[in-house]
């Protein structure tokens, strides 16, 4: 979808298009119903279908709230957002506030772009144990204290599976997927049954290659980067574990033609039976709830949380965030606007139930009775497990090169069938610790 420009009804607007916001206060919280009208622009990224007017109520609704703050919203292609926002950023034009990719903040934060937040302004929020644990990771750029940026949702993933399958295998789902062992071994059994491809994971040609993997390096007792993200740590024997893992769930039990595939076709497979597990986030059960018509769904799903490595248990955690820029004219209207979408109301109406996305807000996901439905209760566990990514300036580009380096093993296992052996993939992860660390030398 092209980048838009939507601009509130003129009765909603009057003249607050020139109107200037006084210099607030240092400790200013808040922007007084007393205070000039003023517009703020924000800038967002397709969240769920109809993203357009969802957002537009919330603007609308805000504005009721505040009738001396107008919100004028612009959304941009998410490929494009981060280029859109930096040339903003280099122009002198950026937003008042925006959504960013988790994985975006580091870099912007570098540049200068970003407003840090003041322990009172994340005070007023809620602070930060209202919100997802790890959610914060990505707020705040490793090596430093300043936090730049709020968790507005979060993608956190669980698994899906066919309960008519384990039915069928006298499996119980409790224990079925517990921690690795009892992983392999429930797919092993589908796949001895022959009904249906034991697993349904996307491939090289997915948006998720690094975040489908990294759960399980982390369930190793590995990681991509050291803790403050300035070195590579990929050619350790648990990196080695956590990978060798997970291409030999690929190899011995993923469905073949799915390895060449994104997530949207993963999904696809589930729902039409061609497939019993699946690893995904919470968008997909508003999709499989309204999905009864297909096969696999007719025959009944459920949720678990991901397995248990031996090392812990984990699971990737992304999302959006909320960021102030440096240079907008109005920080306290700004902070008001923060304030309303990372409330509880708004992350129930626009996150849950508009873009069927996770709520970062504690409360909310409490709210909305998502730790108690059947299917939502895995990612209610799941949240508090939890890991992001270190927000380093070099991210982009570390994607970028184990993008490239993992989906080097998903085109040998596609070839061949089998695991890529023991010596080719740890040269494959040697390759990839150095180009981690190219990427990083070059952000410096």
């Amino acid at each position: 979808m092209s980048a838009a420009l939507l601009v509130l009804p003129l009765s909603l607007v009057g003249t607050t298009a020139c109107a200037k916001e006084s210099a607030p206060a240092a400790a200013a919280l808040s922007y007084a119903a007393s205070e000039p009208p003023v517009t703020i622009n924000f800038w967002f990224m397709p969240n769920g279908v109809n993203a357009e007017e969802s957002m537009k109520a919330e603007a609308e609704e805000f504005h009721r709230l505040h009738p001396n703050i107008t919100v004028r919203l612009r959304m941009l292609d998410w490929a494009a957002a981060l280029t859109m926002i930096s040339t903003a950023v280099g122009g002198g034009d950026a937003p008042d506030v925006a959504q960013l990719g988790t994985t975006w903040v580091g870099d912007l934060t570098k540049s200068g772009a970003l407003q840090p937040y003041s322990d009172a302004e994340i005070h007023s929020l809620g602070g930060q144990a209202a919100f997802v644990p790890a959610s914060w990771t990505s707020t705040k750029p490793a090596g430093t204290g300043a936090v730049t940026a709020v968790p507005w949702f979060v993608d956190v993933r669980a698994l899906f599976y066919r309960t008519d399958v384990l039915r069928r295998l006298g499996l119980d789902p409790a224990k079925a997927f517990a921690d690795w062992n009892a992983l392999e071994r429930t797919l092993a059994a589908i796949k001895r049954e022959g009904k249906v491809a034991p697993l349904g994971q996307p491939g090289k040609n997915d948006w998720n290659v690094v975040h489908n993997v990294t759960p399980f390096i982390w369930g190793a007792g590995g990681d991509l980067l050291s803790a403050d993200g300035t070195t590579p740590a990929l050619s350790t024997p648990e990196v080695f574990a956590g990978v060798d893992y997970y291409q030999r769930l690929m190899a011995n039990y993923n469905k073949r033609d799915l390895l060449t595939k994104d997530t949207d076709a993963a999904m696809a497979a589930f729902a039409d039976g061609e497939t019993a597990v699946l690893m995904q986030g919470p968008d997909a059960v508003s999709r499989f709830r309204t999905g009864t018509d297909r096969a696999g769904l007719r025959s009944g799903w459920s949720t678990a949380p991901l397995p248990a490595g031996p090392q812990g248990q984990y699971t990737f955690l992304g999302g959006s965030d909320l960021a102030i820029f440096a240079r907008s004219a109005h920080h306290t209207a700004a902070l008001e606007w923060v304030r309303f979408l990372t409330g509880t109301e708004s992350q129930d109406r626009y996150a849950v139930r508009a873009a069927g996305i996770w709520p970062a807000r504690l409360e909310t996901v409490r709210a909305a009775a998502l730790d108690t439905d059947p299917v939502y209760r895995a990612f209610a566990q799941a949240q508090n497990f939890g890991r992001q990514y270190p927000a380093v300036a070099a991210w982009g580009d570390i994607e970028a090169a184990l993008t490239k380096d993992f989906s080097t093993l998903w085109e040998f296992v596609m070839t061949s069938g089998t695991p890529m052996p023991a010596d080719d993939l740890r040269r494959l992860l040697l390759a990839a610790n150095e180009n981690v660390r190219v990427a990083i030398m070059r952000a410096r």
